[in-house]
């Protein structure tokens, strides 16, 4: 997911445990204050066209709601994770396009962005537990794909901002504030409760796809605790709401501003599809071993195993003659003042590719850790590289993972191609599982199509009814 040129910004940021919601009155993208844009860029950049529109003509109502007319801006990111957040200075909410399409209803959107803007009211912002996802390996990525020590300092500085986490009073508090917001907005409070559980069925899938299920995974989970008592608390709330009457929910003016756009990854940052990743703009791809997940960031690849080990993919510049150089400013980069015993480089050829890979041991809070950078020159100056970190006696794991790379053939390239979703009227006959059959995956292609229609599994479609499908971008 890399929105500068190649994949000279992959690597942004570094989670080893990752963290994590117009046109009118909105500010536009100018105007957008300067931290504000360090995190725009972590997270690929910013969508335009109706959906943008769409999201801040729903905002710009809930903000005055709360009492902040013109004074909030509402941003879509370009980013399959599903997140909302606010960040200071200011009130700027951020929803991705990965959110989007677990949304099903104006209402619900207008529940994300009430709760984000609950938080600015409440001025949740200076009393968040900082939890900062940016560690040496962070700092190498964007030193190494960038050659700047201001560059890695702005990438800290713009990942901290994103994984401040809220306590559970606090996130009650703005699902209060967001039921009220948007309740006085004309909106049906059902809309919040209805968004999380969409969450949740969305958390749950994602931990079904990453082979760790019972685990929370979801970025928006992490940094807004989602417990089944906070669902059972926002119902009750939106219940007492609704007490005296409230609009049903509207799906339709949702749907339509939904209708074509993106899902999954952007491809002009690279497609993630269960352990394997590709380029096809690149020409290069990779593989994870098994019992590995991978994640398609707007700011990194990253391979994550429950047991411990981590991995970062990215890129920067260098050729084969200066690879050895390349390699150990990155891995001095990465241990900074802390003592390790590093190895000599060593030279070899992976799939055509010119490799330099060298290892360090570090001792860390939880024993000793083996970092090890591997690095493979490309034609024109491009290098590509792997930064693992695995306990004493397991780099090894990662052998697989770095003898997978390699440059794509022509039927590879021509067999990604990107995703949207599109707006549908169920016909007579149509069924969740006979549609399901339609979605441009192939595996959980029920369960997928179960979730970004929020729809339980005995749901009973009827003639007329608008669903969403994940289809293949025609040619």
């Amino acid at each position: 997911m890399y929105r500068r040129s190649a994949l000279a910004g992959l690597l942004m940021a570094v989670t080893l445990s990752s963290g994590a919601l117009a046109q009118a009155a909105a500010p536009s993208p100018d105007a957008i204050p300067k931290q504000h844009m360090e995190v725009v860029e972590s997270y690929g950049g910013l969508v335009s066209g109706d959906i943008a529109t769409f999201v801040s003509q729903v905002g710009q109502k809930v903000a005055v709601a709360a009492g902040k007319p013109g004074q909030c801006g509402f941003h879509v990111l370009n980013t399959n994770m599903v997140n909302a957040f606010t960040t200071p200075p200011g009130c700027h909410v951020y929803i991705t396009r990965g959110l989007l399409a677990i949304i099903n209803s104006e209402d619900e959107l207008a529940g994300v962005l009430g709760h984000e803007v609950g938080h600015v009211t409440a001025k949740h912002a200076g009393k968040r537990q900082t939890r900062s996802i940016l560690t040496g390996l962070g700092a190498l990525a964007v030193g190494i794909a960038t050659g700047s020590g201001e560059a890695a300092q702005l990438a800290s500085h713009a990942a901290q901002l994103n994984v401040l986490s809220y306590s559970r009073s606090q996130e009650y508090q703005a699902d209060d504030l967001g039921v009220r917001y948007i309740g006085v907005a004309g909106y049906a409070p059902t809309g919040m409760v209805d968004v999380l559980r969409a969450l949740d069925q969305e958390d749950r899938l994602d931990n079904r796809l990453r082979g760790v299920e019972g685990k929370a995974t979801a970025v928006w989970a992490r940094s807004h605790p989602l417990t089944t008592d906070r669902i059972s608390r926002a119902a009750q709330r939106a219940q007492a709401a609704a007490a005296n009457g409230a609009p049903r929910e509207r799906e339709a003016p949702f749907l339509n501003a939904v209708d074509g756009l993106l899902y999954g990854d952007d491809p002009a940052q690279g497609y993630v599809e269960g352990r394997v990743f590709a380029h096809p703009g690149m020409g290069i791809g990779f593989s994870a071993p098994q019992g590995y997940s991978l994640t398609n960031t707007p700011s990194a690849v990253l391979i994550d195993n429950p047991s411990g080990a981590r991995a970062q993919f990215g890129a920067g510049k260098a050729s084969s003659d200066n690879l050895e150089a390349y390699v150990t400013a990155g891995l001095t980069q990465i241990l900074g003042q802390t003592q390790a015993q590093v190895g000599r480089a060593q030279r070899t050829t992976i799939n055509g590719f010119p490799v330099v890979s060298q290892m360090a041991s570090a001792q860390t809070n939880s024993g000793v850790a083996e970092v090890t950078i591997t690095a493979y020159a490309a034609d024109g100056g491009q290098a590509f590289h792997f930064v693992t970190i695995a306990p004493a006696g397991r780099s090894g794991e990662f052998e697989p993972l770095l003898r997978s790379f390699h440059r794509l053939d022509a039927k590879e390239i021509a067999g990604w191609r990107p995703r949207r979703i599109g707006v549908v009227t169920v016909r007579t006959g149509d069924t969740a599982e006979s549609l399901s059959r339609r979605m441009a995956f192939a595996d959980y292609q029920l369960e997928r199509f179960l979730l970004i229609n929020a729809l339980d599994a005995n749901a009973k479609l009827t003639p007329g009814q608008s669903v969403k499908l994940v289809t293949y971008e025609q040619r």
